[in-house]
């Protein structure tokens, strides 16, 4: 584990485990912030929820989640993983489920790197021998192939599951009227994500689950908006290079067309689904596509 980087490993339940990572706070630039300090003072609490695999694990598996929801939503898929020999860590990215920060908000794509970078240094000090692989949904797509780009070296592979080649929220306004007077939008202007329920899944009880999870805020800051659309610049990149990659599209996806995704990727894995495949009808073949591609990818 990376010098400094300290984990608090508060319970674990059945196949699960339950770590809060103290990380550094962040300067405007995403960058940590000056000062070390033993005190909660300066510190971030980051949430990662982790599922052991059954018997030696064959990689680790860490999936990144969507905009304005938390790593919990994919506990499924990871249990899945798990029963297929990986082992499985479920982030809650600053600002998102019991993570610290301002909802919705990241200081910079620095920042994103930085805690994912974190994440990693976890995992590697736990199984230093384990290949290991990124799976982003959505936003967190967009995340790990900037993730790849940069630190691609350290990945057996990523898995893009319905990346945002445009990214678009409903991003903040100045209020009307006499309002406008004394508020501003700032950075950490809370806008929205641009999608509802029904964008995500044709599922009703999937649906439901979404609109009645209240960790799920929706919440996509200004600087998060924008920050979105630096990292979307990465889908590309990985296209020419960077660690083996597959783009995985839901078939009926309005938010991340399958089209933009075939002509970006050229090859993709297509399931079917809207916007949220774990949480749609293909959520089976999307688990049969992840521990496909991992096999190959893993040596197994």
């Amino acid at each position: 584990m990376r010098a400094g980087l300290q984990a608090r490993i508060l319970y674990c339940m059945s196949d699960t485990t339950v770590t809060y990572l103290e990380l550094r706070e962040s300067d405007e630039r995403g960058e940590a912030a000056a000062g070390l300090s033993h005190s909660a003072k300066g510190l971030v609490l980051l949430h990662v929820l982790e599922v052991a695999a059954a018997g030696e694990p064959k990689g680790v598996v860490t999936i990144v989640h969507d905009a304005g929801e938390h790593g919990g939503r994919y506990l499924a898929l990871a249990r899945q993983l798990a029963a297929a020999g990986y082992a499985v860590a479920l982030p809650d990215l600053r600002g998102h489920g019991k993570s610290e920060g301002p909802r919705g908000h990241t200081n910079g794509l620095r920042e994103v790197l930085r805690d994912l970078s974190d994440v990693q240094d976890h995992l590697a000090y736990r199984l230093p021998e384990a290949p290991k692989v990124l799976v982003g949904f959505g936003l967190g797509a967009n995340w790990c192939a900037a993730f790849g780009m940069e630190k691609g070296g350290d990945l057996a592979a990523l898995v893009l599951v319905a990346p945002l080649l445009e990214p678009r929220f409903e991003e903040p306004k100045k209020p009307a009227g006499l309002g406008g007077l004394f508020k501003k939008v700032g950075p950490t202007s809370a806008g929205r994500v641009s999608w509802s329920a029904e964008h995500l899944s044709s599922d009703p009880a999937q649906q439901a689950a979404w609109r009645g999870d209240e960790a799920c805020h929706g919440i996509v800051t200004l600087r998060a908006a924008g920050e979105a659309r630096t990292a979307a610049e990465a889908l590309r990149g990985v296209v020419a290079g960077g660690p083996p990659r597959v783009c995985v599209a839901g078939a009926d996806d309005p938010v991340a067309p399958m089209a933009g995704l075939e002509a970006c990727f050229g090859s993709i894995a297509v399931v079917a689904g809207r916007h949220a495949p774990a949480h749609d009808a293909g959520a089976a073949r999307l688990a049969q596509v992840l521990v496909e591609f991992l096999g190959q990818r893993c040596g197994v």
